[in-house]
């Protein structure tokens, strides 16, 4: 009898895959079309559920490619229409969703067209997916996506009859009601409910649509929704009741509109229907009457449309990697459009939501602008900031005190500047949470201020309760732990800060950080450097974390890069400490977070030794992680192993096939299972992640190597030595440029509008278009 296996949190042996499907790299499932802007899923029976996310400032909406899934309002937390898992740490796998059923009423056959046709397609694109396929002898084209603005998801079915007969139908729309909210997830508990589904819930239907009212207080608002159709003939609501294990009551609602139809042979008819949900009455009002018009449906898609072919023009590339160029050009920013609204699904992280500016800045300057001042204004007044904050505007905030939240503003600050030009961004005032008005300079100020002076015995900075790497919850349980990692994260605020100020004409301050950036910089060498690579930090016993001395946690891939990256590491040290992490961490899929998994020293590291080995923090590829070690190889001049970790990485590493990885190939992930693990390369979560931002950044800013600085657009290509020729498009300060890149040994520098240039730096351009041709070598 084999060993009894060890109860992990988030365990994930219920997602392994089969031990056939690991090996079978020859399954296909779908491909790129359309220049990489869409993923077309030909085979249905995807490894598992292959999403897509559609989402506005204030409502959301999932899909698979069968067209399961479930909508939300502020939160994923708050759910509108139904989804529960029992241990789900992020959405991906579901058993309700959008039901579409057509009647045969010559034949009395019946068809669920998502789930039953066999010649389903699904097409997956930015901002709204198309699903294609036969039922009943019926073609149809089902089309989902979420407005710009409006609180509400559409769905747009064409029915079609190729025949030469008629056809007369009955055709059904549904969904279930669930307006209730949810907790965290625990090991423990699974995802509990906070509110019962169906409490203080008050229905009601017309012949176009079904309406509810929700009252209940358990919930942050009383909410208003709505279904509806301007070709429904009538509507259903009935109550699903169901009684729980712990002897909770709860009703659910199926909504259902109907309609019937003659078609007669060659002819179609197009159906819409409206799902959402708001919280102030007169805006149900609104949605419900606007939604009559067919015409709105039209339009809604349109601005869709336009929005995310502005998109896709701000910035792209054409380059000789083909995957490189569609996540680029199309797949980070699909990611990024969801995780810059509703940030880790449930959760406003404070770190998380200023990364995901970081990276939209390139996309949409204004809008995060605008939601960095949101941000900021949940920092307290003493320049810490709270682990997270609520989408609800409810003052219920996480303040476990996570030290290295605030250290994150420098670098989205900083380069909102650049991108913008708007160096009075600096000066303006923001609230803190707790206190009056300052300007953000201050803000930033005091957060470097505060980590600074609170630091322990061996002079580096304070974990509190925690740093970039959470499962370490553990380490100040014998006192005050110290994080030599987030030390290094508060050296490279300070000289992205020092920059920043030199720039703005803010020398005393550049000079006062200088001096404290230069200590710390001293201090880390001095007791961080362990003969081959840094430690990552010490326990609150002052015990050595990611040391030579110890058996498990030996050494951590972020104490290396971002000492790297940042530049506290001299030359030398900076080339020890990457050959390090080559011989230890690396893998044909980059480098795994840290090494030895824990497994048996759980006492003074806490929750990483509860995960499985391989899993999450403990030893897997940890993609966030991996975007960091491109940072680091560009800074010591590897760019060929900067450009290997990006490709494969990316979940079209034909060495980590669809079978085996799972997950969509279209979109990265939270982690790719390590090599102490059994299904090494299998990834369990994706989507909310904050590589995507990083990973744009890298390709964009630093290896194709067009980048937003203070004086105009920086010159760097660093691209492999194999790459001839490439072109970038970036709209940058209202000018659209047009960067043609040639290798070339006879011709050097760069070309502006004709007109060769000094220096690397291109000046802002007044026109709306701009050509430049650089040559490199």
């Amino acid at each position: 009898m084999s060993a009894k296996r060890p109860v992990y949190d988030c365990d994930t042996s219920d997602y392994w895959c089969s031990e056939k499907d690991y090996n079978a790299k020859n399954k296909k499932y779908g491909s790129f079309i359309d220049d990489g802007k869409a993923y077309q899923i030909t085979n249905p029976e995807t490894p598992r559920p292959w999403l897509n996310y559609f989402a506005n400032h204030k409502f959301g909406s999932v899909t698979s490619n069968r067209g399961l899934g479930f909508t939300w309002y502020r939160s994923s937390l708050l759910r509108l229409t139904k989804y529960e898992h029992p241990v789900d740490y992020l959405p991906r796998e579901f058993q309700d969703g959008r039901e579409v059923t057509v009647e045969d009423l010559r034949t009395s056959r019946t068809s669920n067209i998502l789930r039953d046709a066999k010649d389903l397609i699904c097409t997956h694109r930015p901002g709204y997916s198309v699903f294609t396929g036969t039922a009943l002898g019926l073609k149809f084209e089902m089309t989902l996506f979420v407005p710009l603005e409006d609180s509400c998801e559409i769905w747009s079915l064409e029915l079609k009859n190729p025949s030469k007969a008629k056809r007369e139908l009955k055709v059904s729309f549904s969904q279930i009601w669930t307006f209730s909210k949810f907790g965290i997830h625990t090991a423990e508990d699974g995802i509990p409910y906070i509110s019962i589904p169906g409490k203080d819930l008050k229905t009601s239907t017309d012949k176009k649509g079904c309406y509810c009212h929700s009252t209940n207080k358990d919930l942050p608002y009383e909410m208003y929704g709505v279904f509806q159709s301007p070709q429904s003939e009538s509507a259903e609501i009935r109550g699903l009741p169901e009684t729980r294990n712990d002897g909770r009551k709860f009703v659910f609602n199926l909504c259902e509109l109907r309609s019937s139809l003659s078609l007669n042979a060659g002819q179609s008819k197009l159906f819409q229907i409206v799902s959402g949900a708001d919280t102030a009455e007169k805006d149900f009002k609104n949605l419900k009457s606007k939604y009559l018009k067919p015409a709105a449906y039209v339009s809604e898609f349109r601005k869709v449309t336009d929005k995310w072919q502005e998109y896709f023009d701000c910035i792209s590339c054409a380059i000789p990697d083909k995957n490189m160029q569609n996540f680029l050009n199309a797949w980070f920013k699909n990611q990024l459009n969801l995780i810059f609204h509703f940030v880790r699904s449930g959760q406003n992280g404070y770190r998380d939501s200023l990364q995901d500016v970081w990276g939209l800045t390139l996309m949409d300057p204004k809008l995060s602008e605008e939601r960095l001042y949101e941000i900021l204004s949940y920092q307290l007044a003493d320049g810490t900031a709270p682990r997270n904050f609520s989408s609800f505007n409810d003052g219920k905030h996480d303040m476990r005190r996570f030290m290295d939240s605030p250290t994150w503003i420098a670098r989205t600050l900083s380069d909102l500047i650049k991108e913008t030009g708007k160096k009075s961004i600096l000066d303006k005032k923001i609230p803190f949470i707790n206190g009056k008005a300052a300007t953000i300079d201050e803000h930033v100020w005091r957060s470097l201020d505060y980590l600074f002076s609170h630091r322990g015995k061996h002079g580096i900075c304070l974990t509190g309760d925690g740093d970039w790497n959470d499962a370490l919850e553990g380490i100040s349980k014998q006192g005050d732990a110290e994080s030599l990692w987030l030390t290094i994260a508060v050296y490279d605020a300070m000289m992205i800060m020092i920059d920043l100020y030199r720039h703005c004409g803010k020398k005393g301050r550049a000079e006062a950080l200088a001096q404290k950036a230069d200590e710390l910089k001293k201090v880390v060498n001095a007791v961080g450097w362990d003969g081959q690579w840094y430690v990552y930090g010490f326990t609150g016993s002052g015990k050595p974390i990611g040391s030579k001395i110890n058996k498990e946690g030996k050494i951590h891939l972020n104490a290396q890069t971002w000492a790297v990256f940042s530049g506290l590491a001299d030359k030398e040290r900076a080339k020890i400490a990457m050959k390090s992490v080559e011989k230890h961490l690396d893998t044909p899929l980059g480098p795994v977070l840290m090494t030895p998994p824990y497994v048996h020293e759980a006492a003074e590291v806490g929750r990483i030794a509860r995960l499985e080995p391989g899993t999450f923090e403990n030893a897997s590829i940890y993609q966030h992680a991996v975007s960091f070690h491109i940072f680091a190889n560009l800074a010591i001049g590897e760019k060929e192993k900067a450009f290997k970790t990006f490709v494969n990485l990316l979940p079209t590493n034909p060495k980590n096939f669809d079978s085996r990885r799972t997950s969509e190939p279209y979109c990265t992930g939270n982690y790719y299972c390590g090599p102490k693990h059994k299904r090494f390369g299998q990834n369990f979560f994706t989507w909310f992640t904050g590589n995507a931002s990083w990973l744009m950044r890298a390709g964009f800013d630093e290896m194709l190597g067009v980048k937003a600085g203070f004086d105009g657009l920086e010159i760097n290509p660093r691209v492999p030595t194999s790459w001839k020729k490439y072109t970038m498009t970036r709209k940058f300060r209202g000018c659209q440029y047009k960067i043609s890149f040639v290798k070339s040994l006879k011709d050097k520098g760069i070309k502006v509008n004709g007109r060769k240039i000094a220096g690397n730096v291109i000046s802002p351009v007044s026109g709306k278009k701009c050509d430049v041709t650089v040559y490199f070598s």
